[in-house]
């Protein structure tokens, strides 16, 4: 962001992770979506670095029960923006970083990894300058790193990080010396936004954002007011003094609210009336001419009480559901693809198969014209697919039964980046799978991929013999049956 935008601000965001996973919905969405649900708490897919910090202090993501970040900025984040640069955290913005995670963790050794880094960067004398300034107090040790080890457009002052006992759980912190105190009373009263403090008392996920006055003073804002609509809606939006976005996992559902707090009562109205207005018209404009709107959308609820307008909506598994008929979400439905129209039937089958050039993920060009006398097999997929990740290995496993000469399986990725798609082969031990890489999905668009995974079957002059939208168990049996067959022709 150009620091022509930087004004003064706060920003309290909370995610409180267990009980996001002891929710119902949240093991609904693990099942139907299994990638959601990514374990992270593997080290092998981390940075070295990373990896050190489990190893030493016995840190686990799976571990990680709640995290809360604060950030503000101070008075002098104005001398940023008329130097045209980012901000300083210390003198310019605040930060304050709180975690609480499962178990003892072992703050002496995560001091003393840290130090080791210090000593290799630094040498040995500042290593000790650093080492002195561990401090313990009851249940809590402390640690100051001086502003000499961060970046000097960075920070302009120390930070210090402590770690302290809380019951079952341990507590780390990570922020300015002089406001660690401050920032923790902050974050224990869960923030002194008005609006974070309006919301749903059940929400695991919290954003608050506190907005200056002044940001509603710039031009875009004051533009175009002899049309009454755009000045109707940039006087309500001028009232604006917080945002917040707050998200709850429920048993059944997942409860999604934001909350707009402003200067007074009469803005609060007129933006609710903006709001209100601009869902009516979304409801119209979706159900005009028997188009389908989701169901969704006649739950969205609006409220304006004293200076907070509402806006809330409970997500049900139905709405995902729709969602996936509707192509709005990946298809996850193992049997069915995306209209559940059985595969052979498809409008591509009997045609020849659109060319296909584009590079694998080891940057070898490929070329599909190239691969004539053999069968193909395009697999679309991706790696936060459910039934994807399912089907690869049984497609992998009856086409080692073929030649390379016979017929090759190419995996086409929808999307993703090599670093993604590297990693989660790594991690299915998938390292074999030959993947194209489709990074704007043009391929998908002329294989007229609307659910994934879709397998095509080209033959061996590069017509398309089969489509298979979707994954059920037994499929890759039947893809090779379909070769088999392709072949003897």
């Amino acid at each position: 962001m150009s620091a022509d935008f930087l004004f003064s601000f706060l920003l309290f965001f909370q995610v409180q992770i267990e009980s996001i996973k002891e929710s119902g919905f949240y093991k609904m969405l693990s099942e139907k979506y299994p990638e959601v649900a990514k374990d992270i708490s593997d080290p092998k897919q981390m940075d070295k670095e990373v990896q050190e910090i489990i190893e030493v202090t016995g840190l686990n993501f799976d571990d990680l029960a709640q995290f809360t970040i604060t950030v503000e900025g101070l008075d002098g984040i104005s001398n940023a923006s008329k130097e045209g640069r980012s901000p300083k955290l210390g003198s310019e913005v605040d930060f304050a970083f709180s975690a609480k995670v499962k178990g003892d963790l072992d703050a002496m050794k995560m001091f003393s990894f840290l130090l080791n880094k210090i000593s290799e960067e630094k040498g040995e004398d500042f290593r000790k300058k650093v080492e002195g300034s561990i401090t313990r107090k009851e249940k809590s040790t402390s640690i100051t790193l001086p502003s000499e080890l961060l970046e000097q457009d960075f920070s302009d002052t120390d930070f210090r990080i402590s770690i302290s006992k809380d019951g079952n759980y341990s507590q780390v912190q990570f922020g300015l010396p002089d406001n660690m105190e401050t920032a923790q009373a902050a974050i224990d009263l869960n923030s002194s936004l008005a609006c974070v403090n309006a919301m749903a008392k059940d929400r695991q996920i919290t954003l608050g954002i506190k907005v200056d006055p002044a940001v509603w003073e710039r031009p875009e804002f004051n533009s175009q007011q002899q049309n009454p609509l755009f000045a109707g809606l940039a006087n309500s939006v001028k009232g604006i003094r917080e945002f917040g976005l707050s998200v709850s996992f429920r048993e059944e559902s997942l409860g999604v609210e934001i909350c707009v707090n402003c200067k007074d009562t009469q803005s609060a109205l007129g933006l609710w009336t903006v709001a209100q207005g601009g869902l009516g018209m979304a409801q119209l404009a979706m159900a005009q001419e028997g188009g389908q709107a989701p169901s969704i959308l006649s739950r969205i609820k609006t409220q304006a009480v004293d200076r907070n307008v509402f806006v809330r909506v409970d997500i049900l598994e139905e709405d995902l559901n729709e969602f996936e008929r509707m192509s709005l979400l990946p298809q996850q439905n193992e049997s069915a693809g995306s209209k559940g129209a059985p595969g052979d039937s498809d409008p591509m089958v009997g045609k020849a198969a659109p060319p296909v050039r584009t590079k694998l993920l080891d940057g070898t060009p490929f070329n599909l014209a190239e691969h004539k006398g053999k069968v193909v097999v395009l697999d679309f997929w991706a790696t936060w697919c459910g039934p994807c990740v399912r089907a690869l290995p049984e497609l992998m496993e009856n086409m080692s039964d073929f030649s390379s000469k016979e017929a090759i399986l190419v995996a086409v990725n929808q999307g993703e980046s090599k670093k993604v798609i590297s990693q989660f082969l790594k991690n299915k031990k998938l390292t074999d799978l030959i993947v194209a890489m489709d990074k704007n999905q043009n391929i998908g668009r002329d294989y007229q991929v609307q659910g994934i995974p879709k397998t095509v079957v080209i033959d061996t002059k590069g017509v398309v013999r089969h489509v298979h939208v979707g994954f059920s168990s037994g499929m890759g049996t039947r893809l090779k049956s379909e070769i088999q067959a392709l072949l003897k022709k």
